[in-house]
Protein backbone atom coordinates (compact mmCIF):
# COMPACT_ATOMS: atom_id res chain seq x y z
CA UNK A 1 0.00 0.00 0.00
CA UNK A 2 1.03 3.45 -0.92
CA UNK A 3 -0.45 6.57 0.19
CA UNK A 4 -0.50 9.87 -1.29
CA UNK A 5 -1.90 13.22 -0.27
CA UNK A 6 -5.56 12.50 -1.03
CA UNK A 7 -5.17 9.95 -2.77
CA UNK A 8 -4.31 5.78 -1.82
CA UNK A 9 -2.71 2.96 -4.16
CA UNK A 10 -2.82 -1.26 -3.69
CA UNK A 11 -0.51 -3.62 -5.17
CA UNK A 12 -2.33 -6.76 -4.94
CA UNK A 13 -0.59 -10.56 -5.09
CA UNK A 14 -1.33 -11.15 -8.67
CA UNK A 15 0.42 -8.02 -9.87
CA UNK A 16 -2.99 -5.62 -10.18
CA UNK A 17 -3.03 -2.19 -9.01
CA UNK A 18 -5.95 -0.79 -7.70
CA UNK A 19 -6.74 2.95 -6.84
CA UNK A 20 -9.09 5.40 -4.69
CA UNK A 21 -9.00 8.99 -4.04
CA UNK A 22 -9.22 12.23 -5.22
CA UNK A 23 -8.28 12.00 -8.94
CA UNK A 24 -8.45 15.54 -10.13
CA UNK A 25 -4.38 15.00 -11.84
CA UNK A 26 -5.16 12.00 -13.31
CA UNK A 27 -2.74 10.26 -10.07
CA UNK A 28 -5.63 7.32 -10.00
CA UNK A 29 -4.43 6.49 -13.35
CA UNK A 30 -7.68 5.76 -14.90
CA UNK A 31 -7.60 7.93 -17.89
CA UNK A 32 -10.10 10.21 -16.62
CA UNK A 33 -10.38 12.89 -13.77
CA UNK A 34 -12.84 11.88 -11.98
CA UNK A 35 -12.65 11.21 -8.24
CA UNK A 36 -13.46 7.47 -7.03
CA UNK A 37 -14.41 6.54 -3.16
CA UNK A 38 -14.19 2.62 -3.74
CA UNK A 39 -10.94 1.33 -4.54
CA UNK A 40 -10.87 -0.03 -8.24
CA UNK A 41 -8.73 -1.33 -11.08
CA UNK A 42 -6.21 0.93 -12.25
CA UNK A 43 -3.80 -1.51 -13.97
CA UNK A 44 -4.15 -5.58 -14.48
CA UNK A 45 -1.17 -7.22 -13.87
CA UNK A 46 2.63 -7.16 -13.58
CA UNK A 47 3.06 -4.36 -10.96
CA UNK A 48 5.46 -5.28 -8.72
CA UNK A 49 6.15 -1.54 -6.88
CA UNK A 50 4.36 1.72 -6.17
CA UNK A 51 4.85 4.74 -4.87
CA UNK A 52 2.18 7.42 -3.96
CA UNK A 53 3.52 11.19 -4.05
CA UNK A 54 1.51 14.74 -3.68
CA UNK A 55 -0.37 13.88 -6.50
CA UNK A 56 0.78 11.95 -8.68
CA UNK A 57 1.68 8.03 -8.66
CA UNK A 58 4.66 6.22 -10.04
CA UNK A 59 5.13 2.27 -10.51
CA UNK A 60 7.31 -0.67 -11.86
CA UNK A 61 6.30 -3.86 -13.59
CA UNK A 62 8.11 -7.03 -13.44
CA UNK A 63 10.18 -6.09 -16.53
CA UNK A 64 12.02 -3.36 -14.55
CA UNK A 65 10.17 -0.55 -16.51
CA UNK A 66 9.36 2.95 -14.74
CA UNK A 67 5.72 4.55 -15.47
CA UNK A 68 3.85 7.59 -14.26
CA UNK A 69 0.44 9.27 -14.17
CA UNK A 70 -1.08 11.94 -12.70
CA UNK A 71 0.24 15.70 -11.51
CA UNK A 72 3.43 16.80 -13.53
CA UNK A 73 3.77 20.72 -12.67
CA UNK A 74 7.21 20.51 -11.52
CA UNK A 75 8.69 17.42 -13.68
CA UNK A 76 7.98 14.82 -11.04
CA UNK A 77 6.54 12.37 -13.57
CA UNK A 78 9.55 12.25 -15.79
CA UNK A 79 8.77 12.49 -18.89
CA UNK A 80 10.40 15.42 -20.02
CA UNK A 81 7.19 17.60 -19.76
CA UNK A 82 5.18 19.47 -17.43
CA UNK A 83 2.22 17.57 -18.76
CA UNK A 84 -0.36 16.06 -16.43
CA UNK A 85 -1.12 12.55 -17.34
CA UNK A 86 -4.96 10.72 -16.53
CA UNK A 87 -3.15 7.18 -17.71
CA UNK A 88 0.27 5.80 -17.36
CA UNK A 89 3.64 6.94 -19.28
CA UNK A 90 6.52 4.84 -19.08
CA UNK A 91 9.87 6.59 -18.27
CA UNK A 92 11.99 4.13 -18.22
CA UNK A 93 12.38 0.96 -20.48
CA UNK A 94 13.78 -1.44 -17.87
CA UNK A 95 16.33 -1.38 -14.89
CA UNK A 96 14.98 0.26 -12.24
CA UNK A 97 14.23 -1.89 -8.73
CA UNK A 98 13.25 1.02 -6.46
CA UNK A 99 11.07 3.56 -5.94
CA UNK A 100 9.80 6.66 -4.26
CA UNK A 101 7.43 9.76 -4.76
CA UNK A 102 6.68 12.68 -2.34
CA UNK A 103 4.50 16.04 -3.18
CA UNK A 104 6.24 17.10 -6.41
CA UNK A 105 9.44 15.15 -6.45
CA UNK A 106 10.57 11.11 -7.57
CA UNK A 107 13.36 9.01 -6.85
CA UNK A 108 14.25 5.74 -7.99
CA UNK A 109 17.05 2.96 -7.86
CA UNK A 110 18.24 1.04 -10.93
CA UNK A 111 19.34 -2.47 -10.42
CA UNK A 112 23.07 -1.46 -11.20
CA UNK A 113 22.84 0.57 -7.66
CA UNK A 114 22.50 4.14 -9.08
CA UNK A 115 20.19 6.97 -7.93
CA UNK A 116 18.05 8.81 -9.75
CA UNK A 117 15.77 11.82 -9.41
CA UNK A 118 13.53 14.49 -10.89
CA UNK A 119 10.95 17.36 -10.12
CA UNK A 120 10.65 20.05 -7.18
CA UNK A 121 14.34 20.87 -6.83
CA UNK A 122 13.42 24.18 -4.56
CA UNK A 123 15.79 22.97 -1.32
CA UNK A 124 18.22 20.91 -3.22
CA UNK A 125 16.80 17.86 -2.86
CA UNK A 126 17.82 16.93 -5.83
CA UNK A 127 21.58 17.06 -4.92
CA UNK A 128 23.00 18.91 -8.19
CA UNK A 129 23.91 21.89 -6.34
CA UNK A 130 21.38 23.84 -7.70
CA UNK A 131 17.39 24.55 -6.87
CA UNK A 132 16.24 24.40 -10.42
CA UNK A 133 14.05 21.71 -11.13
CA UNK A 134 14.34 18.76 -13.46
CA UNK A 135 11.86 17.18 -16.05
CA UNK A 136 13.44 14.46 -16.82
CA UNK A 137 15.71 11.45 -14.45
CA UNK A 138 18.68 13.05 -13.02
CA UNK A 139 21.88 10.75 -12.28
CA UNK A 140 22.94 11.82 -8.18
CA UNK A 141 24.90 8.39 -7.33
CA UNK A 142 26.21 6.28 -10.30
CA UNK A 143 26.44 3.06 -7.65
CA UNK A 144 25.91 1.66 -4.60
CA UNK A 145 22.85 2.69 -3.36
CA UNK A 146 20.32 0.16 -2.06
CA UNK A 147 17.26 1.98 -0.40
CA UNK A 148 15.85 5.57 -0.85
CA UNK A 149 13.22 7.79 0.39
CA UNK A 150 11.97 11.12 -1.20
CA UNK A 151 10.49 13.45 0.85
CA UNK A 152 8.54 16.92 0.21
CA UNK A 153 12.25 19.22 1.10
CA UNK A 154 14.92 16.68 1.41
CA UNK A 155 15.91 12.96 -0.28
CA UNK A 156 17.40 10.32 1.98
CA UNK A 157 19.06 7.13 1.13
CA UNK A 158 21.26 3.63 2.50
CA UNK A 159 23.88 2.76 0.64
CA UNK A 160 24.99 -0.69 0.19
CA UNK A 161 27.51 -0.32 3.13
CA UNK A 162 24.48 0.43 5.18
CA UNK A 163 25.33 4.27 5.17
CA UNK A 164 22.61 7.05 5.65
CA UNK A 165 23.08 10.04 3.17
CA UNK A 166 20.83 12.71 3.06
CA UNK A 167 20.25 16.14 0.60
CA UNK A 168 18.11 18.88 0.74
CA UNK A 169 16.00 21.26 3.69
CA UNK A 170 17.12 20.95 7.06
CA UNK A 171 14.94 23.15 8.62
CA UNK A 172 14.32 20.97 11.96
CA UNK A 173 17.76 18.34 11.55
CA UNK A 174 16.00 16.10 9.44
CA UNK A 175 19.00 14.97 7.43
CA UNK A 176 20.19 13.90 11.21
CA UNK A 177 23.98 15.59 10.81
CA UNK A 178 23.85 17.70 13.73
CA UNK A 179 22.90 20.88 12.17
CA UNK A 180 20.17 22.49 10.58
CA UNK A 181 22.18 23.94 7.50
CA UNK A 182 20.67 23.06 4.40
CA UNK A 183 22.61 21.00 2.17
CA UNK A 184 22.68 20.66 -1.70
CA UNK A 185 25.23 17.91 -1.60
CA UNK A 186 24.60 15.06 0.39
CA UNK A 187 25.74 14.72 3.99
CA UNK A 188 26.37 11.38 5.49
CA UNK A 189 23.99 10.93 8.81
CA UNK A 190 25.47 7.19 9.85
CA UNK A 191 28.00 5.40 8.63
CA UNK A 192 26.71 2.13 8.78
CA UNK A 193 23.92 -0.53 10.01
CA UNK A 194 21.01 0.93 8.27
CA UNK A 195 18.57 -1.20 6.43
CA UNK A 196 15.29 0.78 6.16
CA UNK A 197 14.73 4.63 5.57
CA UNK A 198 11.05 6.49 5.36
CA UNK A 199 10.98 10.61 5.15
CA UNK A 200 8.17 12.99 5.22
CA UNK A 201 7.85 16.64 5.50
CA UNK A 202 10.09 17.43 8.63
CA UNK A 203 11.29 14.21 9.87
CA UNK A 204 13.28 10.79 9.22
CA UNK A 205 12.95 7.36 10.51
CA UNK A 206 15.46 4.59 9.78
CA UNK A 207 15.74 1.00 10.94
CA UNK A 208 19.33 -0.67 12.05
CA UNK A 209 19.82 -3.81 11.09
CA UNK A 210 19.40 -4.78 15.08
CA UNK A 211 15.65 -3.97 14.55
CA UNK A 212 16.44 -0.62 16.32
CA UNK A 213 14.10 1.99 15.40
CA UNK A 214 15.63 5.79 15.26
CA UNK A 215 14.23 9.13 14.19
CA UNK A 216 15.32 12.79 13.75
CA UNK A 217 13.67 16.52 12.76
CA UNK A 218 10.86 18.14 13.80
CA UNK A 219 8.79 16.83 17.26
CA UNK A 220 6.50 19.26 17.92
CA UNK A 221 3.62 16.64 17.97
CA UNK A 222 5.46 14.03 19.11
CA UNK A 223 5.99 12.71 16.09
CA UNK A 224 9.92 11.28 16.66
CA UNK A 225 8.37 8.90 19.30
CA UNK A 226 10.81 9.95 21.82
CA UNK A 227 8.20 10.99 24.78
CA UNK A 228 9.13 14.80 24.12
CA UNK A 229 8.66 17.71 21.88
CA UNK A 230 11.85 18.66 21.16
CA UNK A 231 13.75 18.33 17.45
CA UNK A 232 16.43 16.42 16.67
CA UNK A 233 19.64 17.02 14.58
CA UNK A 234 21.33 13.51 15.02
CA UNK A 235 19.34 10.26 14.87
CA UNK A 236 17.84 9.05 18.32
CA UNK A 237 16.80 5.75 19.49
CA UNK A 238 13.30 5.06 20.04
CA UNK A 239 13.11 1.09 19.75
CA UNK A 240 16.17 -0.89 20.81
CA UNK A 241 14.78 -4.12 18.61
CA UNK A 242 11.78 -5.83 17.35
CA UNK A 243 11.17 -3.57 14.36
CA UNK A 244 10.83 -4.69 11.07
CA UNK A 245 8.96 -1.98 8.85
CA UNK A 246 8.75 1.80 9.22
CA UNK A 247 6.35 4.54 7.81
CA UNK A 248 6.62 8.78 8.15
CA UNK A 249 3.39 10.52 8.15
CA UNK A 250 3.46 14.05 7.76
CA UNK A 251 3.14 14.52 11.15
CA UNK A 252 3.09 10.97 12.61
CA UNK A 253 4.95 7.89 12.19
CA UNK A 254 4.19 4.14 12.45
CA UNK A 255 5.88 0.91 12.75
CA UNK A 256 5.63 -2.96 12.67
CA UNK A 257 7.12 -4.92 14.98
CA UNK A 258 8.52 -8.80 14.48
CA UNK A 259 4.98 -9.93 17.03
CA UNK A 260 2.75 -8.06 13.38
CA UNK A 261 2.05 -5.45 16.33
CA UNK A 262 1.44 -1.41 14.68
CA UNK A 263 2.26 1.15 16.98
CA UNK A 264 2.07 4.75 16.32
Amino acid sequence: ISGGNVHGMVLKRDGSLWASGRNNAGQLGYGWGLDVTTFTESVPAGVTAIAAGGSHTLFLKSDGSLWAMGNNSDGQLGDGTTTNRKAPVQILSSGVSKVSACWNSSAFVKTDGSLWAMGKNDYGQLADGTTDDHLVPRQILSSGVAEVAMSKYHLMYVKTDGSLWGVGRNQHGYLGDGTMTDRSSPVQSRPSGVVKVSARFNHTLFLDVNGSLWAMGQNNVGQLGDGTNTRRTSPVQIMSSGVTQIAAGSYHSLFLDENGTLRA
